[in-house]
């Protein structure tokens, strides 16, 4: 878990797999502690903008 956020990510992907079981999703590691969610290429969800990490309300 090279970033420390596998475990977010995992328990996002999970949600917004369930609400939208046909979607595609992907992960990439950085370092800059970014965690960002873009859909169809639209960020939707920036942890540097925001400050934190999503709730699953933030994303589906």
């Amino acid at each position: 878990e090279p970033c420390g956020f596998e475990a977010t990510y995992q328990e996002l992907a999970s949600a917004v797999k369930e609400e939208y079981p046909d979607i595609e999703i992907e992960s990439r590691l950085g370092g800059t502690g970014a965690f960002e969610i873009e859909i169809n290429g639209q960020l939707v969800f920036s942890k540097l903008e925001n400050g934190g990490f999503p709730y699953e309300k933030d994303v589906s």
